[in-house]
């Protein structure tokens, strides 16, 4: 049976990077060389990471992936880590580029690479279908980009797993919420990137840039009241009493990406990569059909608590992304590099 990590925690990633490296010394879990692979008796244990809570969506996704990996791979042990237990998604990314965890399913790190927010960038899609275009691992621009980028950090992409369109939560009503120039009288936090804060202040927020793992105690202090970078499942999860209005602006898509360390991926024969490979496809097609069937379920939890749901029209919504477009675009292009932006926006023929 495969056992499940607990009671790691980011105050002794230091310790547990050790051990890890150690471990990687003395052969543990990396599955040796690609003529070993799969050999009779060897035994591979494999880290696998997320950042969610046992039981979420991603942590049910996260154990289908590992049962089917472990059925279709001789003599694979996999122990997942929920919850940041490994330490959150900037570490344990890094740690899959040195081989020392082997899977990892979460947001992704722009910390080595800052051109990767792109996949995050304001408005760059607005509905499912043109999301599964820019964003599917086949083909998508995208994603073909993340994929590249993320191989010169020794890691393999193996997954899209779609979340949901970003929103703004607030702690207190916003004024003008229908008009994208209007002033909205709220501060809010905003992930730390120049895009994020570009995009929220312009279309009429006060702005102020938090890490993630800041936003709870920045709410409940009101340092800020409200935050823009997420969406309602992750609002809900994370701090959803503290949320009494929900605007669901579709501002970003949000995926997390399932990936492999190099190393891991290298060590093993042409026939196991058919099979995980084929495995990840399957995991994100279920991803897409969840993440659609989630996005109203999500707004419905909120209004049972009592959290009004702002009802965006549909001219409303294509106000903001033709002014966000216009407005914020051109501003863009430094922050992700010009050329590949301007690949992506000519693609999607703005």
């Amino acid at each position: 049976m495969r056992k499940i990590g607990k009671g790691v925690t980011t105050g002794v990633l230091a310790l547990l990077t050790a051990s890890l490296v150690i471990g990687a010394l003395g052969g543990c879990g990396k599955g040796g060389t690609e003529e070993e692979a799969g050999s009779e008796g060897e035994v591979r244990t494999w880290k696998m990471a997320h950042t969610r809570a046992t039981g979420t969506d991603n942590d049910r996704m996260a154990h289908m992936f590992a049962d089917k990996v472990e059925a279709a791979l001789e003599g694979v042990d996999i122990t997942i880590y929920p919850n940041n237990e490994l330490g959150d998604y900037t570490v344990v990314q890094e740690a899959v580029s040195l081989g020392e965890v082997e899977l990892n399913l979460s947001s992704l790190s722009n910390g080595v690479d800052p051109t990767l927010s792109v996949q995050i960038a304001p408005y760059l899609v607005t509905s499912w279908e043109e999301a599964y275009k820019f964003y599917n691992s086949e083909d998508g621009i995208v994603t073909d980009y993340v994929k590249q980028q993320l191989e010169k950090q020794d890691i393999k992409l193996l997954a899209i797993i779609p979340k949901y369109f970003g929103a703004v939560g607030t702690t207190k009503e916003a004024m003008n919420p229908g008009d994208p120039t209007g002033s909205k009288g709220v501060k809010i936090r905003v992930p730390q990137m120049n895009s994020f804060e570009k995009f929220a202040s312009g279309i009429g927020f006060q702005t102020t840039p938090l890490a993630a793992s800041e936003i709870f105690t920045a709410l409940q202090t009101k340092i800020v009241e409200g935050c823009c970078g997420g969406g309602a499942e992750s609002y809900y999860n994370d701090f959803g009493e503290l949320i009494r209005y929900i605007y669901p602006l579709r501002t970003h898509m949000e995926n997390h990406w399932l990936y492999i360390s190099m190393e891991t991926w290298n060590s093993l024969t042409e026939e196991e990569r058919e099979k995980v490979t084929e495995i990840a496809k399957e995991l994100e097609a279920y991803a897409y059909d969840l993440a659609q069937e989630n996005e109203e379920k999500y707004f419905e939890l909120f209004r049972d608590q009592g959290t009004e749901v702002y009802e965006f029209t549909q001219q409303e919504l294509d106000a903001y992304r033709a002014y966000v477009r216009t407005n914020v675009w051109p501003e863009l292009g430094g922050e992700y590099g010009e050329e590949l932006w301007n690949r992506i926006t000519a693609e999607i023929g703005e």
